[in-house]
């Protein structure tokens, strides 16, 4: 046999390395290895056991996946617009499935959620909110930013959603329905300030002992806070929805 070169070699190593990729064989040992050697024939040649053992990766070429179908489906769900969040949990069942290897019960509940989550967007699509509820959804995401270290800390759950209805709606400009409602539930106070009006625009309030007219409903500020635009003696101002009430204040 010719004695191959460390430019054909790398050459050869490279287009296997990119067949795996588009195999989606990223956690395949062998991939690793490739990777590996890739870098290495960057710089210097290898050893003669690991030339042995990456030419016969290159005469073998990409392995056939096992459970095709399976992935080809998991794959169709990666693919789907408003499967970004699941991206990493559907690429793990793809490649434990494509080596041949068994999903616990409890794993196969959670893909054949999954690829019922992909299924539904393709057949109706993303979700278009209203402007009630994009305007809803834009203050929320301010709100989050008023919260600090200490409130995320021992709110992991709500993190995790707020980086994800973050990313989501930057990429889509929409939420996902089960999102948009876990979100309202997350901070239910300040929905509940918006949507059960106390002291609609046009009426008559207070704050502490001073008769304002309220000139508009709540609203969460650019700054994340519930405001609400009032007349107070005359001159207008811009107060928390806290501080008005609709009784004048005894102190």
């Amino acid at each position: 046999m010719a004695r191959k070169s460390r430019a054909l070699r790398l050459s050869e190593a490279q287009a296997l390395l990119a067949a795996y990729t588009a195999a989606g064989l990223e956690k395949d040992r062998s991939y690793t290895f490739l990777s590996d050697m890739v870098t290495r024939l960057g710089r210097r040649d290898i050893s003669s056991g690991q030339k042995k053992y990456l030419d016969s990766l290159i005469t073998q070429g990409v392995p056939q996946p096992k459970n095709p179908e399976r992935c080809a489906e998991i794959q169709a769900a990666i693919d789907t617009a408003g499967m970004e969040g699941v991206v990493q949990p559907l690429s793990d069942f793809k490649f434990k499935l494509s080596k041949g290897w068994d999903l616990s019960e409890k794993q196969e509940k959670f893909l054949q959620s999954l690829l019922s989550q992909a299924t539904q967007l393709r057949d109706t699509g993303l979700p278009v909110l209203s402007e009630q509820e994009r305007s809803l959804v834009e203050g929320l995401l301010r709100h989050a930013k008023t919260k600090g270290g200490y409130y995320w800390q021992h709110r992991y759950g709500t993190a995790q959603l707020m980086e994800r209805v973050k990313e989501f709606y930057a990429l889509h400009g929409t939420v996902l329905e089960r999102d948009l409602t876990r979100l309202k539930k997350a901070f239910k106070g300040v929905v509940r300030q918006i949507t059960e009006v106390r002291a609609p625009s046009g009426s008559l309030a207070y704050i502490a002992r001073d008769a304002v007219m309220v000139v508009s409903d709540p609203y969460i500020s650019p700054r994340g806070h519930v405001v609400q635009e009032v007349l107070h003696n005359g001159e207008y101002k811009i107060v928390r929805e806290k501080q008005i009430g609709k009784r004048r204040s005894r102190g």
